[in-house]
C-alpha cells in the first residue's frame, strides 16, 4: 500500500518536471500548466503534431528545445514504467 502512494508521488512530480521543461522551452505557464495536466505524454504528442511538425518539417529545432522534448519523452517512458509497476504489482 505504501509503495503505490510513493509511485503515485512519483508520477505527480514526474509531471511537474514536464511541466517545468514546457515552460524552460518558452511556452507560458498557462500552456505549461495545462499541458502538464495531460497525463501519459498525451500533451507532448499533441504539441508535437500540431506545432512542431508543420513549424519545422525537418526538425530543425533549436538544441535546448531538443534537448528538452527528448528529457520529455525520457519521463514519459518513464512514467509507464512507473504505472506498469503500480498495477502489476
Amino acid at each position: 500500500m505504501i509503495i503505490e502512494v510513493i509511485l503515485m508521488v512519483c508520477l505527480i512530480i514526474i509531471q511537474l518536471m514536464i511541466g517545468h521543461l514546457w515552460h524552460q522551452i518558452g511556452w507560458s505557464y498557462t500552456k505549461a500548466i495545462l499541458l502538464m495536466c495531460l497525463p501519459l505524454g498525451i500533451g507532448l504528442y499533441l504539441m508535437q503534431l500540431f506545432y512542431y511538425e508543420p513549424r519545422y518539417t525537418n526538425w530543425e529545432v533549436p538544441l535546448k528545445t531538443k534537448l528538452n522534448l527528448k528529457y520529455m519523452y525520457i519521463l514519459t517512458l518513464l512514467e509507464y514504467i512507473l504505472i506498469y509497476v503500480c498495477f502489476f504489482m
